[in-house]
């Protein structure tokens, strides 16, 4: 499937506004024909995209897809070749800034892109942009909970916490919810059956040590 069929259902945040830079008097030299602007566009993006080696060395790693729409009736006759470069840029940077935004964790550039003239929604023929971002890091997304990143937090329990279990314990014994008492006891159980498997993997560990030291030969020197 082509990254535009993968975007299709996108909602495009991406709006290129340039009809209101173009005034009705400006001298400069303004496309009029639709394959000019895919030209100019194709080649913007494939100065941004990483190299073959790249991509492949990426191929398995987490992306975002992104997707914007530009219709050909606000551009034809509108733009130049410099504002039309200066906006697919600006474009590229929105699509960026929103993504950092949502996982700043990563480290994201450009994999891949797809450009092609098709109707709209709204059945007007329109410039579509599909672009794929790659991160470099292959960070886990985050996830969030009312706009707030959800951290996971790990407890290291291996050990016998005792200042841990009395708080759980006296939480339990205030609380009227008898099946959070019980997951508590199960916890509680849990915590004080590693730590016995612990100390009991430590005695073994060190009564074996002590049993090979007096095996040894009484002549054994060094």
């Amino acid at each position: 499937m082509s990254l535009l069929d993968q975007a299709a259902n996108n909602l495009s945040p991406y709006k290129m506004m340039i009809s209101e830079k173009a005034g009705p008097k400006d001298e400069r030299k303004f496309i009029i024909q639709p394959n000019i602007l895919m030209d100019i566009l194709k080649d913007e993006m494939s100065n941004r995209v990483i190299d073959k080696k790249s991509r492949k060395e990426f191929a398995s790693y987490r992306t975002k897809l992104e997707k914007t729409e530009w219709r050909l009736a606000g551009v034809l006759n509108f733009v130049d070749e410099p504002l039309y470069r200066e906006q697919i840029g600006k474009t590229i940077e929105s699509m960026l800034k929103h993504i950092r935004l949502r996982q700043p964790n990563g480290d994201w550039v450009i994999m891949d892109f797809e450009a092609d003239v098709r109707p709209n929604r709204g059945g007007d023929d329109a410039i579509m942009l599909a672009v794929k971002f790659v991160d470099t890091k292959n960070e886990k997304d985050l996830q969030y909970q009312n706009g707030v990143p959800l951290v996971d937090v790990k407890v290291d329990v291996s050990g016998s916490n005792k200042e841990l279990i009395e708080a759980i314990q006296a939480q339990g014994s205030s609380s009227n919810d008898q099946e959070l008492k019980d997951l508590m006891k199960q916890f509680i159980a849990a915590v004080a059956t590693n730590g016995m498997a612990n100390s009991a993997t430590a005695e073994k560990t060190q009564v074996k040590e002590d049993s090979a030291v007096e095996e040894m030969p009484s002549d054994f020197e060094g």
